[in-house]
């Protein structure tokens, strides 16, 4: 009697060490996804000349987007309002002193590319740093920033950081 109670709790304590080991993997597993998406929806710092955007050399600001999802409105209108702080949008067109930005809908792009009110160069930028996803923010090509934001308020203010940043905060709004 006394070895079948050791056989059957050696038996217990191999599946609870299984379990345990199953636990431990799949732990590292999720905290490593988790790494992954937060730095790709990070911002990011990038050296990339940029200066053929504009005609007469400014920063630029460039949004890629695609899909139609909440999060792309989402982060269009928090796009359109904190460069409206700089500037003036008529249509997809954006008028400025401190820098030009682009709406660059790469949906549309790829239907028609003529369709599309941006320097087609731009699609340059969307190659090199988006890994294929959107939406896509790009300052000056001096940061990025892959994916939406969590809310409208966190995008607002951080598109107001990040043009500030690029364009060396010589706007008053940036005070």
């Amino acid at each position: 009697m006394r070895r079948s109670t050791s056989v059957r709790g050696r038996k217990l304590m191999y599946a609870y060490a299984a379990f345990a080991v199953f636990i431990v993997v799949v732990t590292v597993f999720l905290v490593d996804r988790v790494d992954y998406f937060d730095s790709l929806y990070a911002f990011h710092s990038a050296d990339i000349n940029v200066s053929y955007l504009c005609n007469g050399g400014e920063p630029s600001v460039v949004l890629f987007y695609g899909p139609n999802t909440t999060s792309t409105y989402t982060e269009i209108g928090s796009f359109v309002n904190t460069t409206s702080l700089f500037g003036l949008w008529t249509g997809d067109r954006f008028y400025s002193g401190y820098f030009c930005a682009w709406k660059f809908n790469v949906s549309a792009y790829n239907q028609n590319a003529s369709s599309v009110d941006a320097p087609l160069s731009a699609m340059n930028l969307f190659d090199q740093l988006s890994q294929g996803r959107v939406p896509l923010i790009v300052f000056n090509g001096e940061y990025y920033k892959i994916g939406g934001f969590t809310n409208a308020t966190a995008a607002d203010n951080e598109i107001l950081r990040y043009i500030c940043l690029s364009i060396n905060s010589s706007a008053p709004q940036c005070g």
